[in-house]
């Protein structure tokens, strides 16, 4: 087995671990010389590690990795293991195939990024192939154990994982599809389809979305589905987007040659995209070569890029924002921290996330409670509100009750083609979007879309006052069969998987049983968040609880509240409870 240290040039000059070619060949030697069995090739790399750098900086990346090498020359030193770092933040380990010491490795990693880092943009992928032949070129294996690390980019749940003969597969059927994709853009076979928005009130047209298709040369169309995550993983989206992005701005300029009356149509930019490119540089461009305004040209960003980002999103948007550009924040409340998002996010438009159209007979009342409740913030904050995947005549009544005169979904149209599209702007009247929001954000008071007495909405209320703090922790569970809801978790408490129960009993044993309660805290906290003592106090006193305890972070125990609230109505037929935790004004992590 080697040992450190080596020669200078066979060495990774930042972190001192074999660089590709020595790691190679040290493998190979020992499986010649060993012929071990049960060992592994081990690849492991950060997710949006680049991306890191540009948050951060390079020394604060290169601090990450000079962390994550020290501790794998531990591993070298106390078990042999041989360790390589080829670039940046791929890193790969020779040693037995040992789960329990995978999961060290990974929340080991894991444990130094969250020190940085505080949500979960950047996790170790890890990926593992089994040694099953020996005489197999070692490259391969290490590609094989980065294809299977491949495979878990983007989600959160196991990041560790084997290595299978089908994942090659889908590599070459990737790559097709990316090559097909590039001589596509040559060919012009991507386009893309209009879906109109719409004043609800009058059924006048406001806006236009662009929805990117691709239609190959026989005819047949590949679903977004399936390349626009493709696309995203492999940097190729960019190139993509500006070919729609252009697209779009040649069929206004089309438009306004004919004297058209035109129709902002918004486009859809991604955080890769804005990573990438000056994107309010380039669309600037555009909008000034086809002679357009750039408010005919609304820019779209997910939710999800606003709670991901913070300092490049935000001076992107005012960069939009001096150019002339709109900026909509689009699936709002899809994420789970949808109002400290847009606290800090600039945005001139929502469009709430089409599942808050998802009501049955089940979450009416509390589904509209909601939704009248972020209707009227949004009035309240000045901001033009349009509410996506309207379906039926009885959604949109209740949105127009509440005063959401703007609603996009196949109760209104379809994604139509351009020249649909062009026939419906010669047809019915557009309206001005910012003139008729003016007048209806005068309206404060949202009516009801529902009769009912107050207290049916007692529940709604609360929840929408505390998604206004600054949550640790939303989630409901039912006070009958324990099962438990996480809606909401902050990545700061320490525990952060224990957040991940669906079982209360189990949730409250584990935060008393590893210490996440305050030893002096943890007889109270037993005795007052007992299942049967809550059915006791919710079912016949029908209050809420507020609860002080110490509740264990990074840092140390700190000062935290604990809320609980029962459905007004709660009962055995009815027994859901919301629980929110948030730290304490005073905060003391000593005490």
């Amino acid at each position: 087995m080697p040992n450190y240290p080596d020669s200078i040039q066979d060495l990774e000059p930042l972190s001192g671990l074999y660089i590709r070619k020595r790691f190679l060949n040290e493998v190979r030697a020992f499986l010649d010389q060993k012929h071990p069995q049960g060992w592994c090739i081990v690849a492991i790399d950060i997710e949006n590690f680049k991306l890191f750098n540009d948050w951060y900086g390079q020394d604060s990346g290169d601090h990450l990795l000079l962390k994550i090498a020290s501790y794998l020359r531990n591993l070298h030193r106390e078990d042999n293991y041989i360790i390589g770092h080829f670039s940046a933040d791929d890193f790969f380990i020779c040693m037995p195939d040992d789960g329990h010491k995978l999961r060290h490795i990974y929340a080991t990693i894991y444990h130094y990024i969250g020190k940085l880092e505080q949500d979960d943009s950047f996790l170790p992928s890890i990926g593992v192939y089994r040694i099953e032949d020996e005489s197999q070129n070692v490259s391969t294996m290490c590609n094989n154990a980065q294809i299977a690390a491949s495979s878990v980019v983007g989600k959160i749940g196991n990041r560790i994982c084997y290595f299978e003969s089908g994942m090659t597969k889908k590599i070459e059927l990737k790559q097709c599809i990316l090559r097909d994709a590039r001589h596509g853009l040559e060919n012009h076979e991507f386009i893309f389809y209009l879906q109109p928005k719409c004043n609800m009130m009058t059924g006048e047209l406001v806006s236009m979305e662009a929805l990117a298709r691709w239609q190959k040369s026989d005819g047949t169309f590949v679903s977004p589905g399936e390349f626009i995550p493709l696309f995203e993983s492999s940097g190729f989206i960019t190139r993509f987007d500006m070919y729609i992005w252009k697209s779009v701005c040649k069929t206004l300029a089309a438009w306004q040659d004919k004297g058209y009356k035109l129709v902002p149509i918004s486009i859809n930019v991604s955080m890769i995209d804005i990573t990438n490119i000056d994107v309010p540089q380039y669309l600037s461009m555009l909008t000034e070569q086809y002679h357009i305004s750039p408010e005919y040209l609304p820019v779209e960003i997910t939710e999800s890029i606003f709670a991901e980002s913070n300092t490049i999103v935000k001076n992107t948007i005012t960069r939009f924002h001096q150019k002339g550009f709109y900026v909509l924040m689009d699936d709002f409340g899809s994420g789970y921290s949808s109002l400290n998002v847009l606290k800090d996010a600039n945005v001139d438009y929502l469009k709430l996330d089409m599942k808050f159209m998802q009501i049955d007979a089940k979450n009416k009342g509390k589904g509209i409670q909601i939704l009248k409740s972020i209707v009227d913030m949004a009035h309240r904050l000045d901001l033009v509100i349009i509410a996506e995947g309207v379906e039926t005549k009885e959604q949109s009544e209740i949105l127009k009750s509440m005063n959401c005169n703007y609603g996009q979904g196949f109760y209104f149209y379809r994604p139509m083609s351009v020249e649909a599209a062009e026939k419906l702007i010669q047809t019915i009247p557009i309206e001005n979007f910012r003139v008729a929001h003016e007048q209806v954000s005068r309206i404060r008071n949202v009516r009801e879309a529902l009769p009912s007495s107050p207290e049916m909405w007692k529940l709604g209320d609360n929840i929408f006052r505390i998604l206004l703090d600054h949550m640790l922790l939303l989630s409901r569970f039912n006070l009958i069969t324990g099962g438990m809801e996480t809606i909401k978790r902050d990545p700061s408490l320490e525990g952060f998987g224990i957040e991940y129960e669906t079982d209360y009993p189990t949730y409250i044993s584990r935060l008393l049983g590893e210490q996440l309660v305050h030893p002096d805290d943890a007889d109270e906290f037993r005795s007052i968040m007992a299942l049967d003592q809550l059915r006791l106090r919710m079912f016949h006193e029908k209050g809420s609880v507020i609860y002080r305890f110490r509740r264990k972070f990074k840092a140390g125990y700190f000062w935290t509240s604990l809320e609980l609230f029962p459905d007004t109505e709660c009962s055995k037929e009815n027994p859901w409870v919301v629980m929110v935790i948030h730290k304490s004004p005073s905060v003391n992590p000593d005490l």
